[in-house]
Formats: C-alpha cells, sequence, structure tokens
C-alpha cells in the first residue's frame, strides 16, 4: 500500500485489510462530538434529591457523514455512486476523516439518505450516511508501546507512561523471560487508582510469551488461552501520567496502548 495515501490531504478515506476506499468529493461530518452516558437519576424514596444509577461509561454511537457526488453522465455518476455505497456499506473498517494520525473504528453503516439535486437529471446526488460506532471515541492510528527489561528480581519497581488521550485507555501487557527462566508469579499495581491483577503460571517459560490483553478481556500463554491463571482486573490508564509496580521475576514487560479522543 501507498503510505502516502495517510497524508494529511484533507481526503476521506476508509481502510479494511489493507485495501483504501478515497471519497472522490468534499464531505462533512455530524454528530461527530455527540455522547450519551450509561448514568441516569432515580429518584429517592421518602427523601429530597436523587440517586445517580448507572456505571458512567460511554455509549455505542453513531456519526454522519454527507457528501455530494456529481457527474457528466448518468453512467459515470452511478458507478461512483455505487463505489461509495459498497466501501460505507462494510462491516468493521477503520475510518480516517482528513487526519492521518486519528480514526474512527466503524462497525457498521446503519441508514442511508440520498436524494437528487433537481434539474441535473440525476447525474448530482447528495448523500447522508449515518455509520455505527461500536468503539465511540476517535482513535490513534499507531500505538503506543513502552518496553522495559528487568535483569533481576524486582519487588515494586515503578514503570511510567504517559497518555496525551482525553479518555482512559486499555492496557496490552507481555510478559517475556529470558532464556532458560520462568516468571510464575507477576503483579502488577496501578498507583493512581489502587487497582491491580495477579498472574500465577508456572508454565510462563521461555520461549513462551503471556499477554494480558485489557482490550479484549483476554489472558493468553502463547496461543493458549490461560485465563486460570488470572486475578484481579483488566488495567487501563487515565489520561496523563500513569505509574505501575512490577513485582516478579526477571525478564521483560511491555505495555501497550492505543489512545483515544473525544474528538
Amino acid at each position: 500500500m501507498d503510505r502516502n495515501i495517510f497524508k494529511n490531504d484533507g481526503r476521506l478515506k476508509i481502510i479494511k485489510n489493507d485495501r483504501v476506499y478515497v471519497l472522490p468529493d468534499g464531505w462533512e461530518l455530524d454528530d461527530v462530538g455527540s455522547y450519551d452516558f450509561s448514568l441516569k437519576l432515580q429518584d429517592r424514596a421518602f427523601a429530597h434529591g436523587s440517586y445517580a444509577v448507572g456505571d458512567g461509561y460511554v455509549k455505542g454511537r453513531s456519526i454522519k457523514v454527507s457528501f455530494d457526488l456529481k457527474r457528466e453522465s448518468e453512467k459515470d455518476h452511478d458507478q461512483i455512486v455505487n463505489e461509495a455505497y459498497q466501501a460505507f456499506a462494510q462491516r468493521d473498517y477503520v475510518l480516517h476523516t482528513g487526519r492521518p494520525d486519528r480514526c474512527f473504528k466503524v462497525a457498521g453503516i446503519s441508514k442511508l439518505k440520498h436524494k437528487y439535486q433537481k434539474g441535473f437529471k440525476q447525474r448530482w446526488s447528495d448523500i447522508e450516511i449515518s455509520l455505527l460506532l461500536a468503539d465511540p471515541f476517535r482513535y490513534a492510528t499507531a500505538s503506543t508501546l513502552r518496553k522495559t527489561v528487568f535483569e533481576e528480581l524486582q519487588s515494586g519497581t515503578e514503570i511510567s507512561i504517559h497518555s496525551e488521550a482525553s479518555v482512559d485507555v486499555p492496557l496490552i501487557f507481555t510478559f517475556r523471560p529470558f532464556e532458560g527462566q520462568s516468571m510464575p508469579d507477576i503483579s502488577i499495581v496501578h498507583v493512581e487508582s489502587g487497582e491491580s491483577f495477579r498472574l500465577r503460571d508456572t508454565l510462563l517459560t521461555a520461549p513462551a510469551a503471556a499477554v494480558v490483553n485489557g482490550e479484549t478481556g483476554t489472558v493468553r500463554r502463547g496461543s493458549a488461552n490461560s485465563l486460570n491463571t488470572f486475578s484481579g482486573l483488566f488495567l487501563h490508564a487515565a489520561p496523563g501520567r500513569n505509574t505501575y509496580k512490577y513485582t516478579g521475576s526477571a525478564g521483560e514487560v511491555d505495555i501497550q496502548f492505543t489512545e483515544r479522543w473525544f474528538v
């Protein structure tokens, strides 16, 4: 793929499986900054005021992409409209809207509105497409990776990362023992929140590596499911500086995350 396709040229692009569709004409976005939260008020019985009920997390949402397509002939017009519909109607793709460093993760299309401009004999269409975002934020197009190597056993040693995001981000931890060594008992504590997890896996011996994936809620040793070795919480990083305390054997500890923003 030509990486120049991602330069900041203001064009709208859809990417799936390394295939890129570029909307040929102008476009605009609506409802990009609109969110619904899982929080509501419930009246108190026999007292003034209410209770706040819910977890306060952001729900999945939709955004709208509007554009017009005009061509000299009906045949050319129909071809570019069908190509646009085909690209937008895919499932689970990445949408770049003018910025090469941020994107939306689109689950699919929910509604398509179309009308012809009068006087152009079906050669000019105004189109509005509603897209479903199961992952509701705008995401960085590249993840951030923090690698730390410990040459000996550690007890509560701090690892710090900094997130430029405006929303908390789930973390992916990877633990790699040195050749001929094991990492049978690992604990990670997020200093700021007090949340933690522990990984007790007597089979975590090189060349195997363990991955605690907060994005998918999975724990794997190589290709094997090792969720039964995990206790505690899948950790997140809040916006700004985050500190984690590592207790465990010598080896490499990687922390990976993808930043995300409200807008």
